[in-house]
């Protein structure tokens, strides 16, 4: 089972040499085994976790803006404020808020304790950062940090030719403009509950739909939404979130608020409590339940998979996302029907 307890991690200091932009973390995805700045195709996960500590007045990082990356802010405790664009807001203990690729943001503790944020980042391919407070570019690979001096497409590979026009590429159509930060930012005291249970009542959850709340369409990425979906649950003593399952494609991931559960995964099963953090690749059988006396409050964070199928063994069934429709096989010749 990939379970890690995030208070048993080591916190890791980042501090610019002045001080204006320090914080201490602890590396999440890493320590289950992800690799920093580095999805599923350079083999990590799709997604990053950190949880950031940052000192009163201090910020994580300059005013930045990514060119493919998604940042999503869980505050864990604590008061900070928000640039947003153009825009500046406070947060508070229990906020959670998302910023779009092309956005410039900056997080700063604005309180008098530390601040202390869960960031989820995904893990493009490629990113870039531009740093508009000092006019600086950032490129992920080679890893440099520069300033533009504009030059010629052309400029060093032939020589200048004196009244040439010059050479004008093809316009890109600009990224569509983020909703306004307020609507990206959220409690989960101003959502409702949301909850369902099996007929029987074996499987039973309650949940705030948090990305949701934020534009998220669940399962729509990436022709809409957000590449990874967070919802706040709980769920009841003696019961659990739904069978065992297993996903062919999509990564889920659980923070532990509180009480304590039976955790499923493959052939394993272990315990789990407040605190604590699970994985679950795509491949990988698993199933929560609530075996404790209190109730079971967790975060799941899940990539947003453009398919996805399940496979359910302890019954034998399978699923479909779209359409959504569960069977069971009888097995065919590939060309049963066709000829």
């Amino acid at each position: 089972m990939n379970k890690i307890r995030i208070d048993e991690l080591p916190w890791e200091e980042q501090r610019s040499p002045a001080g204006k932009f320090h914080s201490f973390y602890r590396n999440i995805s890493v320590a289950l085994g992800g690799i920093r700045n580095a999805g599923t195709w350079g083999g990590g996960h799709p997604f990053d976790l950190q949880l950031r500590r940052i000192p009163p007045g201090a910020s994580v990082c300059p005013f930045h803006s990514h060119l493919g990356q998604w940042e999503l802010f869980v505050v864990r405790s604590g008061d900070g404020t928000v640039r947003a664009g153009d825009e500046t807001h406070p947060v508070k203990s229990g906020d959670v808020f998302v910023h779009p690729p092309g956005e410039p943001h900056q997080i700063t503790n604005s309180g008098t304790a530390d601040l202390e944020v869960f960031i989820v980042a995904d893990n493009p391919p490629l990113d870039a950062c531009y740093y508009p407070d000092s006019d600086k570019w950032a490129l992920r690979p080679p890893g440099k940090v520069f300033r533009l001096a504009e030059v010629g497409y052309f400029d060093g590979e032939e020589a200048p030719v004196a009244g040439a026009p010059p050479y004008r590429p093809s316009a890109v159509p600009p990224l569509p403009p983020a909703p306004p930060f307020a609507q990206r930012k959220r409690h989960p005291d101003d959502l409702p509950w949301e909850t369902w249970q099996s007929p029987k009542g074996k499987y039973r959850e309650s949940f705030k739909d948090l990305s949701g709340a934020l534009g998220d369409v669940l399962n729509g990425w990436p022709r809409s939404g957000h590449p990874f979906n967070l919802t706040l649950s709980r769920v009841p003593p003696g019961h659990a979130v739904c069978p065992f399952h297993i996903h062919s494609t999509q990564w889920e991931l659980f923070i532990i608020l509180g009480g304590t559960a039976t955790v499923r995964a493959g052939a394993e099963t272990g315990s789990v409590q407040a605190g604590e953090v699970v994985l679950h690749p795509p491949g990988e059988p698993h199933q929560i339940i609530n075996t404790g006396t209190a109730e079971l409050e967790f975060y799941l964070i899940a990539d947003n998979p453009p398919v996805d199928y399940w496979h359910y063994p302890d019954s034998g069934k399978w699923g479909l996302r779209e359409p959504r429709k569960f069977f069971r096989m009888t097995e065919t010749d590939y060309y049963d029907g066709e000829e």
